[in-house]
């Protein structure tokens, strides 16, 4: 009750009351006065008079003057009755006294309600004044507020506590073609999926954001055109602190992430470029990063030596649109003109295509593939080495909805010639790997002497497919005595210089060997020719094997030193050393000898074997565990079962095997079948010599044997088979306590000489014990026999 009254004083203060309720209020205050006087003329005892004035007083605050005229002149008689009863004249007096001072009241009220309400109008002029400066003030602040986003490419945003969006520059919703009440809505429409999605979650977080935060996304133009946006804004709050909304603004970074997307492909170029040195690996790369990041699809064209225009490379970012892409390079290489990709061929100059365009032909295949693929730009640029034009490089848009602009095609063109030069290194490289291949494959032995009891066997694995060619190499050859000369070497370095060094290198000391050079007096000599010719460092081992006493003679430069093995399952390396050749011209090199017995097995080897899985001295331990292995198993073929047994058939570098085998068992007969070469004399002589040792004849019996059938395997060599290839057949045997030796042919003896029936039948017929010579349709057999015992004829 009391805060009605109290608020409707604040009312009646304020002149807050309508019409309405002034009326009733003055109707309620006048009937209460004239209640009250009543009662003050009932009982005279209660003496109410006094209260009239505030009737009065409150009757003139509410209604003014003349409802304050009226009070009063109804209090001054509603009193004076009740106080002068029944006298007139007294009531005459006490209604005019009364009159006055009610009217004195009334109108020192009336006068200050006049008061107040002037007041309250110069209070509400000075606000409206004050108002109007503000709107004004805030109307300038919101004409600079959007002055100011509007220099701001896309401009400035604001947003309620609700997340409603409020406010949006013009410039970005002309970037879009929307309105403020689309953009509300709709806007994130246009902005990239993977974006989308982002905002989306972010925008459902926003509570949590700091009061400053910045989000980038891609956004489609009315134009059709990408935006890429920086979007950077921070929370509105009151000064007690509560959220009002958000604002912010939206830069647009387009150039700028243009770049960083360049630089950052120009560096995954790089390295993928660098990762293959298989030209047609590189250009498929190149097309797979174009696409999408850059372009819809990508074509890389290549002149063939022919002058023709091949397109070995074609890749969409939609799989299914291969075949028809190709189909349409094809068409365009086929036109009259040879059309674009022949043209920026030809002219070296680049293309810009901002829009495509197709004629309108009915039945046009070109125009049917266009349609399929609508295409929107495209750009094709020439790839350029060494100043030659040899290819292209084509870039489309299409479903993407992107736009090719000048600022691409210098991108482009740097992409291209990073591309090139690959290419070009790519083919330069195998080009190189194909000569040192071969270089490689050629220098290397491909017979090696064999001589019975003793094998020898090699093995030679290449590096992988991605490493260079190096330069390790093993040889195994017959001296002129009969014994075998045996290397093995590595040259530092890769490619093609390394192939040819190592071929030098190994036919240099091939060379010394068969000039009568022993093993450390060889590698000087080639140690030296190898620091005249600056070949550079290359490690090798030259050793001189003796079938007959199985010694060993070696001198060592720099290279691992040689493993001895036996059934029993013993390994060791034997010793020796020096330094790598073609470091210093006066360099020295020891040799050193080592006596093998029966079921011996020597190993050399390049470093390759012992590194490839990076760990020398488990590699070390692998390889004495292989030729252990292969010592007592005796396998066909130990060279190639010690590669299987540590590295497989994939080497991280070239690796190189040379092993020489024992036999374990004495050697009492021969069964050969040998080239009709000079060569094979030395082999067959070596091989009877090694007999005769075993079965215990002295030396000149030795020498009388060699002689004879050294004499009928001449002839063989020179008269059996002329001009044409033919066999030299060796067999020796024990028997009876006599040896046997035979020597034949299948060939046909020229009639104009015969030797087998002159001085060389006489001769091993004084230096053997018997001689036999059988001529059939099928060749000739000398038959040769030497007693073993003096009582034997």
């Amino acid at each position: 009750m009391w805060d009605s009254l109290v608020a409707f004083a604040r009312a009646v203060r304020e002149g807050r009351l309508t019409k309405t309720q002034r009326r009733a209020s003055i109707a309620v205050l006048m009937l209460a006065e004239i209640g009250v006087g009543y009662l003050d003329y009932a009982d005279p005892g209660l003496r109410l008079a006094p209260s009239a004035v505030l009737f009065v007083i409150s009757i003139a605050a509410i209604g003014g003057a003349i409802p304050g005229i009226i009070a009063a002149l109804l209090a001054a008689i509603c009193f004076s009755l009740a106080e002068s009863r029944d006298t007139f004249e007294g009531f005459i007096t006490h209604a005019g006294l009364r009159m006055l001072s009610y009217l004195l009241a009334a109108g020192v009220v009336v006068l200050i309600r006049r008061q107040a309400s002037a007041l309250r109008r110069s209070e509400a002029r000075v606000h409206d004044l004050e108002l109007t400066a503000a709107r004004a003030e805030v109307q300038a602040a919101e004409a600079s507020f959007r002055a100011v986003g509007e220099a701001i490419p896309f401009g400035v945003w604001y947003a309620d506590a609700r997340g409603r969006l409020l406010y949006m520059s013009d410039s970005f919703l002309q970037l879009i073609g929307a309105s403020i009440s689309d953009v509300r809505d709709h806007w994130i429409d246009r902005v990239r999926p993977q974006d989308a999605q982002r905002i989306r979650k972010s925008w459902s977080g926003r509570e949590e954001w700091p009061d400053l935060w910045e989000d980038e996304y891609v956004v489609s133009g009315v134009d059709g055109r990408k935006y890429s946006v920086l979007c950077r804004g921070s929370a509105v709050r009151d000064e007690r602190g509560e959220l009002k909304g958000w604002a912010g603004l939206n830069l647009d970074v387009t150039d700028r992430t243009r770049a960083r997307e360049q630089l950052t492909l120009l560096a995954d170029a790089g390295r993928l470029l660098s990762l293959s040195l298989d030209s047609g690996a590189i250009l498929e790369r190149v097309a797979h990063l174009v696409v999408p990041r850059l372009a819809d699809w990508c074509e890389l064209h290549l002149v063939r030596e022919d002058g023709a225009i091949a397109t070995p490379v074609v890749t969409h970012a939609d799989p299914s649109k291969d075949d028809l892409a190709r189909r349409l390079a094809t068409i365009e290489r086929h036109r009259d003109d040879g059309g674009p990709v022949a043209g920026v061929i030809r002219t070296g100059k680049s293309l810009l295509i901002e829009a495509v365009t197709a004629s309108d032909a009915a039945g046009d295949e070109r125009l049917e593939i266009l349609r399929a693929l609508a295409p929107r730009s495209a750009l094709i640029v020439p790839l350029r080495v060494r100043g030659s034009v040899f290819g292209a490089m084509s870039a489309v848009q299409a479903e993407s909805g992107r736009t090719f602009t000048a600022d691409d095609v210098e991108f482009f063109e740097i992409l291209a010639a990073r591309t090139a030069l690959s290419y070009e290194n790519a083919r330069v490289y195998a080009r190189e790997r194909r000569v040192a291949t071969t270089l490689q494959r050629a220098s290397l032995p491909t017979v090696l002497p064999q001589v019975p009891g003793i094998r020898v066997k090699a093995a030679y694995v290449p590096g992988a497919s991605e490493s260079e060619i190096g330069g390790d190499w093993y040889d195994a050859f017959t001296l002129a005595d009969g014994k075998l000369g045996i290397s093995i070497g590595d040259v530092a370095g890769k490619g093609l210089r390394a192939a040819i060094a190592m071929s030098n290198a190994r036919q240099a000391l091939r060379a010394a060997a068969l000039e009568g050079s022993g093993p450390a007096q060889a590698l000087r000599r080639v140690n030296k020719l190898l620091c005249l010719e600056n070949t550079g460092m290359v490690t090798a081992l030259f050793g001189v094997f003796d079938p007959v006493t199985l010694r060993l003679s070696y001198a060592i430069a720099g290279h691992p030193a040689p493993l001895v093995a036996y059934p029993e399952g013993d390994v060791r390396a034997l010793g020796g050393g020096g330094l790598p050749l073609g470091l210093f011209s006066d360099s020295a090199y020891s040799e050193h000898s080592e006596s093998l017995a029966p079921g011996a097995l020597l190993a050399l080897y390049t470093d390759g074997l012992i590194e490839n899985e990076r760990d020398v001295v488990g590699g070390e331990a692998r390889l004495h565990a292989a030729i252990a292995e292969e010592a007592g198993a005796a396998t066909p073929d130990p060279a190639q079962s010690i590669v299987g047994r540590i590295i497989g058939k994939k080497a991280n570098d070239d690796v190189a095997v040379l092993t020489v085998s024992v036999s374990p068992d004495p050697l009492d007969r021969l069964d050969l079948v040998l080239d009709a070469t000079p060569s094979s004399a030395r082999v067959a002589r070596q091989s009877l010599r090694r007999l005769a040792l075993a079965i215990g004849l002295d030396e000149t019996a030795t020498m009388d044997l060699l002689v004879a059938s050294g004499e009928a395997i001449s002839n063989v060599i020179e008269h059996a088979y002329g001009v044409e290839d033919g066999d030299l057949l060796v067999r020796a045997s024990r028997e009876d306590g006599q040896l046997l030796v035979e020597i034949g042919d299948h060939g046909r003896w020229r009639e104009a000489r015969g030797e087998i029936g002159g001085r060389g039948l006489t001769l091993m017929s004084a230096l053997m014990n018997a001689v036999k010579v059988q001529r059939s349709a099928e060749g000739t057999t000398v038959k040769l026999r030497k007693s073993l015992r003096e009582d034997l004829p």
